[in-house]
């Protein structure tokens, strides 16, 4: 009796786990529409980083339950901030590249001539 006391109990508390965490997910690629692996995505005046995976995704929990604005670098990339509003999924985000990045995709630099 008292296992399945115990049991009942976990199972009421599992769904207060979860409680009060919004979810923020999206996907970070470059200019061609590449995704962007290890890009740095934080929400603004927090702690709150996630690390884009190889298919350029992240997900960020929160416990705002509004709008958010993140925070996105990348090395290569010029950093961006976006807000997403309630709901927390964002369209593709496109970095832009850097000035140096630019300079090496287009083959020239200042010491070659």
């Amino acid at each position: 009796m008292m296992r399945i006391a115990t049991f009942m109990l976990m199972m009421c508390l599992v769904p207060c786990l979860g409680f009060g965490q919004n979810r923020i997910t999206g996907k970070i690629v470059d200019e061609l529409g590449f995704p962007i692996y290890r890009a740095s995505v934080e929400i603004s005046g927090t702690d709150s980083v996630a690390f884009t995976d190889y298919d350029g995704s992240f997900v960020l929990t929160s416990e705002k339950a509004f709008h958010w604005k993140i925070n996105i670098k990348s090395k290569g990339y010029r950093p961006e901030s976006f807000f997403v509003l309630d709901g927390g999924s964002t369209e593709s985000i496109v970095l832009e590249y850097d000035a140096e990045m630019k300079e090496l995709l287009s083959g020239t630099s200042s010491t070659q001539h």
